[in-house]
């Protein structure tokens, strides 16, 4: 009864559930469009919704986050990034964020580091 009673409050009211977001759709048709690597993510594409190389600081990880510094925070493109298949974007302050990846974040962040070196070379 419960279920019946929510799902169509949920849908008939549109409310913001988990999973249920806007997507952005011109932003999630350029993100399916690119390349993937080994991770399985377009880290290109990632990269580029961040900036780019040039206006990342620092780049490190945990285990499912990947931890940046940024030069300039407009430059990052959170629906971009959610579109790449970034579950989350969480700002901490004027120069560092945070992108939740999932446990794939390691071969995510070592794809961008190359990349990083290639683009600085």
């Amino acid at each position: 009864m419960y279920y019946g009673i929510f799902r169509f409050a949920i849908t008939r009211f549109n409310l913001k559930t988990p999973g249920r977001d806007i997507e952005n759709s011109a932003a999630f048709e350029k993100a399916t469009a690119g390349s993937v690597g080994k991770s399985g993510y377009n880290v290109p594409a990632i990269l580029a919704a961040l900036g780019g190389a040039e206006n990342i600081t620092a780049l490190d990880n945990c285990i499912t986050r990947l931890r940046l510094s940024v030069s300039d925070m407009s430059k990052v493109d959170a629906a971009a990034l959610k579109a790449n298949r970034a579950i989350g974007v969480v700002q901490l302050n004027q120069h560092n964020l945070q992108v939740v990846i999932g446990p794939q974040v390691q071969s995510v962040k070592d794809e961008m580091s190359v990349l990083m070196n290639t683009v600085q070379a």
